[in-house]
């Protein structure tokens, strides 16, 4: 991708906010704002923007089209190497560190975008219309450029950011333009995510280990176990061994 795409400020300074709406109705110009606190290293402005995210660009489930662009600044800051040391503020401690916590929010709204919660939707509101809802629409094509970013903390010194990178890629790996990543991530999934001490993280790693697969069999051709060039033995016949039901000696 373009690196332009992936610059923080490029990201906040491109976007029309005025034409964006979040939970609160227009999203300029308290959205980048939030955004643009997120790097501030003042333990009040980022909790504050913390709770913009969950609050006011992700409402219960409920997206906006603010939140797509927010989407996209949240993982160019997490990829960011020139601001990860503002990622990793003092006042962290002990607590959940604010990377995990960014990583976790990229997660959740791939989360109730997917296609399974979209469809999910259609049922319960009874839409007619197949076609992907837009806001839905806008955040998955995010992914592909954002993936990057959240494979950075595969190797992350504390074990709760590297669970919360692995959570976020196996939702953007619902991509299909990302579906080449998924037999590489097998290990750590096994590895890591498979052996949480989190029952939710156990339990999609089962599941996203399971559906990768059953995608890969599908998509791979059937092994013949008795090829025609010669090698493999017709299984109706009867060597001169004698039956097949005898054992060979």
């Amino acid at each position: 991708m373009n690196g332009d795409k992936l610059n923080p400020c490029a990201i906040i300074d491109l976007a029309n906010w005025a034409e964006l709406e979040n939970a609160d109705g227009s999203a300029f110009p308290v959205t980048p704002a939030k955004l643009h606190d997120l790097a501030s290293d003042d333990f009040s402005k980022v909790s504050s923007s913390l709770n913009h995210l969950y609050n006011v660009l992700l409402n219960d489930g409920i997206v906006y089209s603010a939140t797509a662009p927010a989407f996209r600044y949240v993982a160019a800051l997490l990829g960011d190497r020139e601001r990860r040391v503002v990622l990793t503020p003092s006042w962290d401690g002990e607590k959940f560190p604010l990377r995990g916590k960014l990583l976790s929010w990229l997660a959740d709204v791939a989360f109730d975008v997917s296609i399974e919660r979209e469809q999910c939707i259609r049922e319960w509101g009874g839409y007619l219309s197949t076609e992907p809802f837009p806001d839905f629409l806008n955040i998955r094509s995010i992914y592909p450029e954002a993936f990057p970013s959240v494979a950075s903390y595969f190797d992350d010194s504390d074990p709760r950011v590297v669970e919360a990178a692995l959570v976020a890629a196996v939702r953007f790996l619902e991509s299909p333009a990302l579906a080449m990543h998924r037999r590489g991530l097998t290990p750590l999934m096994e590895n890591v995510l498979a052996q949480s001490s989190s029952e939710r993280h156990r339990s999609l790693a089962s599941e996203a280990l399971a559906s990768w697969e059953q995608g890969r069999m599908l998509m791979e051709p059937p092994i013949d176990p008795f090829p025609s060039d010669g090698r493999g033995k017709d299984h109706h016949s009867h060597d001169k061994g004698g039956s097949v039901d005898e054992p060979p000696f």
